[in-house]
């Protein structure tokens, strides 16, 4: 906890603060500048470990004592990483005022002895309905404020971030577990007095910056607090540190918001989306020669992007050939999906129907090649030791890590990487027949899901790196391999049963398609998904037969993910079972 009792700072504060309120077109509600002269201000900071939460209190402290008020900080750590934020509340008070000056006024305070000054009570922690300022450094901490009843309409500002920093539960999640960013941005707008919601997070990013610096820039273009914006900027020069990028950073935000510059002005509501960041950025890519290209634009248009991704993708994964095999499984399925006749896997050969045809075909089964495209890349890139190895002695991979951590040209990194790989995994590098062997051998003695070799890696020295280097140069063995060999014939048996309910029920064919999801991962996780894949699969007949066969099979995908144990699984299967028998 900090405190501060400054002394006034001069006459021409409050000209400084004699302004109008933001400009409506820019940022919903009214400003703060209206305000008691003697209101306590109350500012609540979400934040993410690393990202400056506590560096921008500290900002707010410093320049509430540049302009002679009193100020309050305290903090509560949350959980590392994402799975809680640390919050910091600060309470800035009125200019601290000499004694004989003060007497003809009142407020909310208390006389320090021995000072000639007097102070605010201020409270610790934050109360809902209590609160001014919200500064949240990302969206899903907006939503939590709100949830927390910190957010009031009659009172509180936000200032929050939209970019997205997922939640563990969220990346752990079986299905897609992301948060519905659309609630806590109705949340928001519905419950706050004003709310400023922008891609701060690209604004650091473009300004080669931190995202603390964008932040305060955004409170002091918002005119949120009763502290002018050079003051707050001020206290940016007086810390000393990394001073030309942060003032960057503020000023960028604080054009942003007010829009006093003619820069990027928000919308009506307060808010603006930022360009998504280009797949180079997110995926690793690789070169598609012209043949390939000419393939995939012949597909339906509906289809060609994913199926453009899914080209690079298995490229990039494997070689040339891998390209080759993904178009052919989705050219097959847009021809003659499910006959038995065409030849399956990367023995398959083109059969591209004509390009008036393909465009011709109903837009329920466009839609249910454009699903499968997509999730057969990310199938076919499965994960495997070699593929861990391969994506973390690549060059991006190391640029990246250098970058969160802020090193300097020349400084060095340690990397250290932790792994603890199990029988599968180790069986995933052995010809078919011999891990075959091992994995019998495993459950017979009760020791498959015992058996980890935990392994610490140095990759960023010369010894680490070259063993994950030689891992990675195994690709090219890859086709001979058990783990290889049993992903494509699962692939291939999906394939056939996808195709063969597309002729006649498209609706159960997409959630045939979308059933693929099932199986991700590694070691126990990975066993898991295949067996709840295989279990749902096997009940499509049933589905089929149901009053409303897309919806069967739905109820039984979501169980499956919603357990992985497969117990609601199980249910929603013997539930389907009971329901046919009835019926027949």
């Amino acid at each position: 906890m900090s405190d501060a009792d400054a002394g006034p700072t001069g006459a021409d504060d409050a000209a400084s603060r004699s302004g109008t309120a933001p400009r409506e077109r820019h940022v919903a509600g009214k400003g703060l500048r209206n305000q008691p002269a003697e209101a306590i201000t109350t500012v609540l900071i979400a934040a993410l470990g690393g990202e400056g939460g506590g560096v921008l209190s500290s900002w707010l402290v410093d320049a509430a004592r540049a302009d002679g008020r009193s100020v309050q900080a305290t903090s509560v750590p949350g959980v590392a990483q994402r799975t809680g934020a640390t919050t910091y509340y600060l309470e800035i008070g009125p200019r601290a005022k000499v004694a004989g000056e003060a007497n003809s006024e009142s407020g909310r305070g208390a006389r320090v002895s021995g000072c000639n000054r007097e102070l605010p009570v201020m409270a610790l922690l934050p109360t809902p309905g209590n609160l001014d300022l919200l500064v949240a450094s990302e969206l899903l901490e907006a939503g939590r404020a709100a949830q927390n009843g910190f957010i009031t309409r009659d009172r509180t500002t936000v200032i929050a971030s939209t970019h997205r920093t997922y939640a563990i539960s969220e990346k752990s999640a079986m299905g897609d577990g992301r948060f519905n960013d659309a609630h806590a941005r109705r949340a928001v707008r519905e419950l706050s007095r004003r709310h400023v919601l922008a891609d701060l997070g690209a604004v650091a990013e473009r300004s080669s910056t931190v995202l603390s610096s964008v932040l305060l820039g955004a409170v002091a273009g918002s005119e949120a607090l009763p502290i002018p914006r050079h003051v707050l900027r001020a206290s940016i020069e007086r810390m000393g540190v990394a001073v030309e990028a942060n003032l960057r950073g503020f000023d960028a935000a604080a054009e942003l918001v007010d829009g006093s510059t003619g820069a990027t002005a928000l919308s009506a509501g307060g808010e603006t989306d930022a360009q998504p960041a280009s797949p180079s950025s997110r995926e690793p890519s690789a070169r598609v020669p012209a043949s390939l290209t000419l393939r995939v634009d012949a597909l339906p248009r509906r289809i060609r992007e994913i199926a453009q991704m899914g080209v690079a993708r298995t490229v990039d994964y494997q070689d040339l050939r891998y390209g080759r095999s993904y178009l052919d499984r989705i050219e097959r399925l847009l021809g003659d999906s499910g006959s038995g006749h065409a030849a399956s896997g990367e023995n398959a050969g083109s059969q591209t129907p004509g390009a008036a045809s393909v465009e011709a075909l109903p837009m329920s089964r466009q839609e249910v090649v454009r699903e499968v495209a997509r999730q057969l890349a990310l199938w076919m890139c499965f994960e495997d030791i070699i593929r861990v190895a391969d994506l973390k002695t690549r060059r991006l991979r190391m640029d990246r890590v250098r970058d969160e951590v802020r090193a300097k040209p020349g400084q060095p990194v340690v990397v250290t990487e932790f792994l603890k790989p199990g029988v599968d995994e180790w069986c995933a590098l052995l010809p078919a027949w011999l891990a075959r062997g091992v994995i019998r051998a495993a459950d017979r003695g009760g020791w498959r899901h015992r058996f980890k070799l935990r392994l610490r890696l140095r990759s960023s020295s010369v010894g680490g790196f070259a063993l994950l280097w030689t891992l990675a140069r195994l690709k090219v063995f890859r086709r001979r391999l058990y783990r290889f060999q049993t992903e494509q014939e699962r692939m291939e048996a999906w394939l056939l049963q996808v195709g063969e309910v597309c002729r006649t029920d498209p609706g159960l064919a997409l959630e045939a398609a979308k059933c693929a999801n099932l199986i991700k991962g590694y070691g126990e996780t990975h066993e898991r998904g295949v067996r709840n894949f295989e279990r749902t699969m096997a009940s499509l007949a049933d589905c089929a037969n149901a009053a409303e066969p897309a919806a069967s099979l739905r109820r039984l995908r979501q169980a499956a993910l919603s357990d992985p144990e497969g117990t609601k699984l199980d249910e929603a299967v013997a539930a389907l079972q009971a329901e046919s028998v009835v019926r027949n």
